[in-house]
């Protein structure tokens, strides 16, 4: 059966690949942005997942990673996603971050291509471009430990501008099983007075492998999902996800264990949808000795559904009823 054959395909590129979550922000404050929320909004991580829902929604995280340290890296998200027309998926994403004196901002469009290849496979491919603004405070010179006349860090203060570009491709089969492929950074070009490509960026690498179990007669959707991620130079890892959906998703419960090379995490996350609102915290602990020093990280998100658009991609025998409709067996 060719769709047991593309999943097990996918198994086979996703496992080949890498996690984020552990990345070195003194290194790699250039490398995509840190989510642990990702498989509640793909889109953040992977173009190709834009307009896949058919929903259009507005969405604002923000993430406090290591609270409690000093300067810790603190992230803003604001991102749109929607289908205006068939087949067609546009979003953009703007997201700042600051981390010490170091600060980071990022403008990005997303724009995906969906399609069916039979009446229970529908797939997208996905291209972003990002504008990356990298900058130090002014406050890296008046530091009194600053020699002054450094030319790195006075450059660092006027700011390096770069243009990144990024390829996704998402699947979803009998709409039950979910694969996604992410090549961050695929162009990464400087835009200031050295105008060229970085050609000694590290590889990088996202593969998603999901599923949906649903569990109509307790009104319960059980999503377990994996990601193995290999974020610039930071060691591969692997994210094991459990999302749990009550109540016709208007709870969520989850679970995250990260483990690699770099860093081990657990990770709960609790959720509440109101009519087209949705609030989601999580929160994640590092196993690392440097976790004595901080209390965690804490994420928020809160998204707005703006409604969905019925086309091509969404007919009847791509649509399962809601939990409330769907007929209860005879025993």
């Amino acid at each position: 059966m060719k769709t047991i054959y593309y999943i097990f395909l996918g198994i086979i590129i996703t496992l080949t690949g890498y996690n984020a979550n552990a990345q070195d922000y003194a290194t790699s404050l250039k490398t995509p942005s840190v989510y642990t929320q990702y498989f509640l909004n793909p889109f953040f991580i992977n173009p190709a997942h834009t307009g896949f829902d058919k929903q259009s929604k507005i969405v604002l995280n923000f993430r406090n990673h290591w609270a409690g340290f000093d300067n810790s890296p603190k992230g803003l998200t604001f991102g749109i996603n929607g289908s205006p027309v068939s087949n067609m998926g546009l979003g953009g994403i703007l997201y700042s971050e600051n981390f010490g004196v170091a600060n980071r901002f990022v403008g990005q469009g997303n724009y995906a291509y969906n399609f069916k290849t039979n009446n229970e496979t529908k797939m997208s491919l996905g291209l972003s471009g990002s504008y990356i603004r990298y900058s130090l405070d002014n406050e890296a010179i008046t530091d009194p430990n600053h020699r002054s006349g450094d030319p790195l860090i006075n450059a660092a203060v006027n700011g390096e501008n770069y243009f990144s570009a990024d390829f996704g491709y998402w699947a979803e089969f009998a709409n039950k099983f979910k694969l996604g492929i992410t090549l961050p950074q695929i162009v990464l070009a400087n835009l200031g007075e050295n105008k060229k490509a970085d050609t000694s960026k590290p590889f990088s690498f996202i593969g998603f492998l999901g599923a949906t179990w649903r569990v109509p007669e307790y009104r319960l959707v059980v999503e377990p999902s994996l990601c193995i991620r290999k974020i610039s130079d930071v060691p591969f890892g692997t994210d094991l996800n459990v999302l749990a959906k009550f109540l016709d998703d208007k709870l969520y419960l989850g679970f995250t264990y990260s483990f690699g090379p770099s860093d081990n995490r657990t990770g709960f996350l609790a959720g509440v949808r109101v009519n087209q609102f949705r609030f989601i915290y999580s929160y994640d602990q590092s196993y690392q000795t440097f976790q004595t020093f901080s209390r965690g990280s804490h994420e928020l998100t809160l998204s707005f559904d703006l409604g969905s658009k019925k086309n091509s991609m969404n007919t009847e025998t791509m649509t399962e009823p809601s939990m409330g409709e769907m007929p209860k067996e005879n025993n």
